[in-house]
């Protein structure tokens, strides 16, 4: 089992490879793919980030079969996947989850924990924690309840019930269900509008969106305030106010 990183351009693109295990995640590859997931966060040159699976399969979850480590469940996590979740949440670039086929367990909240989730038809999602007696972790607590609300999200991680990509979308789990064989061409698309809008400005609306309900009214007026000030001062705020100007399309560097 691997995870590699591929860069192309601005583009970053994490591959989670075990496909004969349909992408299960082994302790060790968890950490490799905590590693890359904060290299290219604070790689200047990276505008977007790609995570995918190798072959039919986005991710069943963590590897049971390949052990469970010797200092326990609390810190394997954090050292692994409690850091692949935290790093694709915080970066301050747009995440791309391609889903094809599973994305179940961990995988699942890998996947939801992009800000983009981009499914082919046939994927389907689950939380299937409780159905070997285990917790639900990787962040599906937090991030699946500001999904689909409490009582579904309690529902998918109680049951474990699967979700098929179509109802994915309806629920807010997954932003397009895609025909299997266009998968590609789409992602691809979306991948290159998203790294072609302006960095900080984009990874600065994340950051206030996803803070937000942790804040009054009031406090989300002031951070957008802060947050102009640090927009304004972007060679691609420069660049957007000359282009509205000149009645052209914008041309921005993510800087």
């Amino acid at each position: 089992m691997s995870v590699e990183l591929t860069r192309d351009d601005e583009i970053a693109t994490i591959t989670i490879s075990n496909p004969e295990r349909k992408n299960a995640i082994s302790l060790e590859a968890a950490e490799e793919m905590a590693e890359h997931v904060h290299d290219v966060a604070h790689d200047d040159g990276i505008r977007c980030v790609v995570v995918q699976g190798d072959g039919d399969a986005f991710s069943s979850g963590l590897d049971l079969a390949s052990g469970m480590g010797t200092s326990g469940p609390t810190e394997e996590l954090e050292r692994g996947l409690n850091a692949i979740a935290t790093g694709l949440l915080r970066m301050e670039k747009p995440t791309v989850a391609k889903v094809r086929g599973p994305a179940v367990g961990a995988g699942a909240s890998i996947a939801t924990a992009c800000d983009f989730v981009y499914a082919e038809e046939s994927a389907y999602f689950g939380w299937g924690f409780t159905d070997i007696g285990l917790a639900p972790d990787t962040g599906a607590t937090w991030v699946l309840p500001r999904l689909v609300g409490t009582r579904r999200a309690l529902e998918l991680l109680i049951t474990g019930e699967k979700v098929t990509a179509e109802e994915a979308v309806a629920l807010d789990v997954a932003n397009d269900a895609v025909p299997d064989e266009d998968l590609d061409g789409f992602v691809e698309d979306r991948v290159n509008l998203l790294a072609s809008r302006p960095t900080v400005a984009v990874g600065t609306a994340k950051k206030l969106v996803y803070r937000s309900s942790h804040r009054s009214f009031e406090e989300a007026l002031h951070a957008e305030a802060q947050a102009q000030e640090r927009a304004v001062e972007t060679e691609d705020f420069g660049e957007g106010i000359a282009a509205f100007a000149e009645k052209r399309e914008p041309e921005f560097q993510g800087r």
